[in-house]
């Protein structure tokens, strides 16, 4: 009787033996490995673009950053720019994302975007009576979309834009810009007029 149960026993530890061997031996699907589209990215970003000469093409701050490899774009949120394309312009650039290629220039800005002209020329400080630049009234210009080249320092939006400068308040469909002659086209320009308001005077 002993001898039939220990039979038994090890037949079903054979089995089992058996069932593990086979699946062990299965081979198992392989793990597909795609390679990141990010090769680098950090967060609270300031940095300073040079040219060839060692010159500051402009300045940058963004709350993130990341590198894409495959297309080459620094890809950034929250930026705030400061870009002087010219001894007498500089520029302050604010959008809620922005990608930026740092070998062609090329610059896209999504999200919404504020332009702000900033003279970098005082009169009084330089003692010149040049009245070229120091004498126009900022110009801002806000939209959705901006797009670019840091090396040609020109700048486009083919969607409508909102212009203040000084006193005077426009909209336009598009906008082209050379930021470093200060030179600005707008298409289909609508000006909204506010007529002050009227007081009533006797006349007796």
């Amino acid at each position: 009787m002993n001898t039939r149960i220990l039979i038994v026993l090890a037949l079903i530890i054979a089995g089992i033996a058996g069932w593990f061997f086979q699946q062990q031996g299965k081979i198992s699907p392989p793990v597909n490995i795609e390679a990141s589209e990010v090769d680098y990215e950090a967060t609270d970003i300031q940095a300073v673009q040079t040219n060839e000469q060692g010159e500051t093409e402009y300045e940058l701050n963004a709350e993130s950053l990341t590198h894409n490899p495959e297309t080459n774009l620094d890809e950034m949120s929250g930026i705030t720019m400061n870009w002087e394309p010219s001894a007498e312009l500089r520029y302050r650039i604010q959008a809620g994302s922005a990608t930026i290629n740092q070998q062609t220039g090329e610059l896209s800005l999504s999200g919404g975007f504020t332009l702000v002209s900033e003279d970098t020329v005082d009169a009084e400080e330089s003692g010149t009576n040049s009245t070229s630049n120091s004498d126009k009234e900022p110009i801002q210009v806000t939209g959705q979309t901006l797009k670019g080249n840091t090396k040609s320092r020109q700048v486009y939006s083919d969607e409508a834009v909102k212009v203040v400068q000084g006193m005077n308040r426009f909209e336009a469909s598009n906008m082209i810009a050379n930021l470093e002659t200060g030179e600005y086209e707008f298409g289909q320009v609508a000006v909204s007029f506010t007529p002050a308001e009227r007081q009533d005077q006797a006349l007796f």
